[in-house]
């Protein structure tokens, strides 16, 4: 049975979404708020709310990277939200890697990052939604990836250990 409610707050999306380390400059954070919006050219967009520091830093820099880690970095990935201000790869153990085709620090860890460059801005309440051109994207090969999924409500989850690949349908 479903639940319904007219009090449209954060307790009311509790899908999964996957999450990445968004780095700005030398600065990163959680986004869970994030997708893609054009194949050709490939376009990504992201939201970051206006109490975030890497807010001020996007408008400033207007590029950005994804980096999206492994669950078994949950605790690195934990710590750089929870924590604000100073080095955040000190503090989380995670290894700063040299972007190359945007000033922003890339984090080595990371299975796959997007390197980006914001093409437009719109504001939409609290957040700002930073559309980008993805300028590069850096993939390791590596099996059982268990993706972070954020299920709202400060909870983060993961895929079970036995996932299942089922191919797309060719249009017919």
């Amino acid at each position: 049975m479903f639940s319904t409610t007219t009090k449209l707050d954060s307790s009311c999306h509790k899908q999964p979404r996957p999450t990445a380390l968004l780095s700005v400059a030398n600065n990163i954070m959680p986004l869970s708020w994030h997708m893609p919006v054009s194949k050709s050219p490939l376009c990504y967009a992201i939201c970051v709310r206006d109490e975030n520091k890497s807010y001020d830093l996007l408008h400033i820099n207007e590029q950005f990277a994804l980096n999206f880690l492994d669950f078994s970095y949950i605790e690195a990935f934990e710590k750089s939200g929870s924590e604000h201000g100073g080095d955040k790869f000190k503090s989380t153990g995670l290894t700063p890697k040299k972007a190359q085709t945007i000033n922003a620090t890339l984090i080595e860890e990371a299975y796959m990052i997007y390197e980006c460059r914001v093409i437009d801005i719109l504001n939409y309440g609290d957040h700002d939604v930073f559309i980008s051109e993805v300028t590069m994207i850096h993939n390791k090969d590596v099996k059982d990836v268990k993706p972070i999924l954020f299920t709202g409500e400060g909870y983060y989850e993961t895929t079970s250990q036995n996932p299942q690949r089922v191919p797309r349908r060719e249009d017919g």
